[in-house]
């Protein structure tokens, strides 16, 4: 299948009669031309101290360790289109009568070696005290501590070219890194304006990423008479990934809420079908940090290689400094409700709540004079609005049968209320590709009124005031028609779960509703684009969609057909219509969502007689099918779980249709 390379004929042909390298394409033999391989070990330490100082005081001590190597193993032979490709593209031969000169081997394979080794601790100290007096008619407990964790990783890298997997060596040495790196080849057969690109996989690299969090607590709660508690919360985390200012850096989270147990009053006492029944209300605010080495309050610097700096070895700034950078803080009201009903066979909880986040984290778009096209700071505000319900009813109980099943759901509506940009979007075409927009849903879909194909098969759309047209960069933000977001508001599942004797079988399945995504259709009707990558092999987009054979052919079929014509010069589509018209056009905004039987479960537990034979406490097995069945809302039989919402390319499922066995033995 070479048409699917990003080579036309005549060139492939041109570069293989001069490279005396084969550039054909079978995707069924690149299978078995390379490998991937992983190997994962952790090791999770745990050690808790729990001492009685007085009466109602207690010391509680969580004291972690980790460490852990995960090595991951890449290997692509040279009968590899990938290596192929890229061998070619770093060979000169200016004619097929010239004998090729190659700068990397033609024997052997790529291979590369990734390893990282984690090491990480925690340490907790933490102070309770809890006391009742009067019979428990008062009840305080009170809690303080301090937690530290350190988390440090080293990641190595380490690539070869032309290695033998049988031999366990290559001639890996032979490749000049230096000329290949900075300055790339002139002259080669296939390339960019007759120059190479530059090899961006070194011999060895190393990353070590060091994070260090600590932060002080405290939490008071006071219950009068079992029936009216009040309870509130302090916490304090300090970080120098934001400004110089101390304002910035120090700002603490908190929170205090009520809770009313209305079941022991004695109005209530008259209403024995109602077990539970109780009202919270809570205020709170919370902070959120960027990841360490995205921000700072100081320029972060990275190694670079480049010709312009002596030795050729210098540093670049990869996060400019943002000394006015600050916490991403959320406060948040909830009022929620608790309750039990018909001797506990219906219990329940319904949350409404509203979030204000403001200084959300993000890449700033700047202005272009500042010689940076954007900075890691803070965005803007966002809203969140929504409802969340907890069910469990237990439907059948007997001596040796039980049947529960739980319902969780949740409803949740957000509203982009500020948001700090650098220039304000003035063109539809910037607006379709815009996810943030005031007064928007976050990760909101924008998409053009498609109007059908002229008598050339070019797509048309419909601007705001009617008029249709397949002009090229005509559009203004108006024009385009809000789609709905690819966050899906409503969300939740449903579990079953039975038990007879020492059996148990579980169904549990899982929803989104209300979400949008674009769908996968062909995206080169501008001109020939391979969906091959000529440097990192496979399938980038998959194959090429059946619709295709539909397109339209000829006069008259833009009344049977909405799929544009193909056109493969890129200059005579590019002057006449815009393919985009079509591709993020409204017509290929399909709804998102699905409802999926995430796992059934069975599990049987051995009678004690046979657990005793090897002084176990239990004996239980498990099979366990996930992922089994999914109903999905769209007609083309996508799996929104592994689809991309916004660009429409649908990704290989994995984890799906998998069976697990289980074996769990207490001592």
């Amino acid at each position: 299948m070479p048409w699917m390379t990003s080579l036309n004929d005549a060139q492939r042909i041109d570069f293989q009669n001069r490279s005396r390298i084969n550039l054909d394409y079978n995707p069924l033999n690149e299978v078995n031309y390379g490998y991937n391989k992983n190997d994962i070990l952790l090791s999770r330490n745990i050690f808790t101290a729990n001492v009685k100082l007085i009466d109602g005081l207690n010391f509680e001590g969580t004291y972690g360790f980790e460490k852990g190597v995960n090595r991951t193993r890449d290997f692509s032979s040279i009968n590899s289109y990938t290596v192929r490709a890229q061998t070619v593209q770093f060979t000169v031969a200016p004619t097929t009568a010239s004998t090729p000169i190659y700068n990397l081997p033609t024997t052997g394979g790529n291979y590369a070696l990734n390893t990282l080794n984690q090491r990480n601790w925690t340490v907790r100290n933490q102070f309770s005290y809890n006391k009742g007096w009067d019979n428990s008619k008062h009840q305080l407990t009170l809690l303080a501590g301090q937690e530290a964790q350190e988390q440090y990783n080293v990641t190595n890298i380490n690539s070869a070219y032309g290695w033998d997997p049988l031999l366990q060596n290559g001639v890996a040495t032979l490749v000049d890194y230096k000329t290949l790196t900075n300055n790339g080849v002139p002259g080669v057969i296939w390339g960019n304006s007759g120059n190479s690109s530059k090899l961006t996989a070194l011999p060895f690299t190393q990353a070590e990423l060091l994070s260090r969090f600590s932060s002080y607590y405290g939490n008071a709660a006071y219950t009068y008479n079992h029936k009216y508690t009040v309870n509130g919360s302090y916490r304090i985390d300090k970080s120098n990934n934001f400004g110089l200012d101390q304002a910035a850096q120090n700002k603490p989270v908190w929170s205090a809420g009520g809770k009313w147990l209305i079941t022991e009053e004695s109005f209530m006492k008259k209403a024995s079908w109602i077990n539970n029944l109780d009202i919270r209300a809570t205020y709170g605010l919370t902070g959120n940090a960027p990841t360490p080495g995205t921000a700072a309050s100081y320029d972060i610097l990275i190694a670079d290689g480049s010709t312009f700096v002596p030795n050729g070895k210098g540093l670049d700034i990869s996060t400019p400094a943002n000394r006015k950078l600050t916490w991403e803080r959320t406060s948040t009201v909830n009022l929620g409700l608790d309750f039990a009903l018909l001797q506990n066979r219906l219990i329940g909880s319904l949350d409404i709540y509203r979030k204000k986040t403001t200084d959300l984290l993000g890449n700033l778009t700047t202005d272009i004079f500042t010689g940076y096209g954007s900075v890691f700071g803070n965005l803007g505000d966002l809203e969140n609005k929504g409802v969340e319900i907890s069910l469990t009813s237990v439907n059948v109980v007997s001596d040796h049968f039980r049947w529960t099943t739980t319902l969780n759901g949740s409803y949740n509506k957000n509203t982009i209320t500020n948001l700090n940009v650098a220039a304000p979007i003035t063109t539809g075409n910037t607006l379709v590709n815009t996810h943030f927009l005031a007064g928007y849903s976050a990760y909101s879909l924008f998409a053009y009124r498609y109007a059908g194909l002229d008598n050339m098969g070019d797509p048309q759309i419909r601007l705001a005031d009617g008029t249709i047209t397949k002009k090229p960069a005509i559009t203004k933000p108006g024009d385009l028609k809000y789609m709905g977001t690819v966050q899906a508001p409503w969300s939740g599942g449903l579990s079953n779960n039975f038990s007879y004797k020492t059996f148990g079988l579980s169904f549990n399945a899982v929803f989104n509703f209300g979400n949008v995504m674009r769908r996968d259709v062909d995206n080169f009707y501008y001109g020939r684009l391979s969906h091959l990558s000529a440097l990192n092999g496979g399938f980038t987009t998959g194959n090429v969609n059946a619709e295709f054979s539909d397109r339209w052919q000829k006069p008259g079929d833009e009344a049977t057909t909405n799929i544009p014509s193909f056109v493969a010069n890129q200059s005579v589509s590019a002057s006449r219509r815009d393919p985009n018209y079509y591709i993020d056009g409204d017509i290929n905004v399909v709804s998102a969502a699905f409802i999926k039987m995430r796992d059934i479960t069975f599990t049987y537990s051995l009678p004690q007689l046979i657990a005793k034979k090897i002084a176990a406490d239990q004996i239980t097995v498990r099979a366990q099918v996930s992922n089994l069945m999914v109903w999905k809302s769209n007609k083309y039989g996508i799996d929104p779980e592994f689809q991309s919402d916004y660009l429409g390319n649908r990704n290989l499922p994995y984890g799906q249709n998998t069976m697990t066995l289980g074996l769990n033995v207490r001592f």
